[in-house]
């Protein structure tokens, strides 16, 4: 399903990078549920050792992050096609 927008067609992107890992991973979804899952999915997945090393606070700080970068206001994340 995607999401309209004066025309457009809002798609949400998100990169492993911005959340701190050295990893060229992108997410490209239309329903940023999707995209959030995605991206947790692949640092659980790909960055279990380095993620299970941090504390439960930072953990969580990478996770509040996503939610940032798929809700902020700036466009960011954020494609119009």
């Amino acid at each position: 399903m995607y999401f309209n927008q004066g025309g457009f067609i809002i798609v949400h992107i998100l990169r492993c990078r911005d959340l701190g890992f050295n990893d060229d991973f992108i997410v490209i979804d239309a329903d940023p549920k999707k995209a959030k899952e995605k991206m947790i999915e692949h640092v659980k997945d790909k960055h279990k050792d380095e993620f299970e090393e941090l504390s439960d606070f930072h953990q969580e700080e990478i996770i509040s992050k996503v939610d940032y970068l798929l809700n902020r206001g700036c466009g960011c994340g954020v494609l119009k096609l």
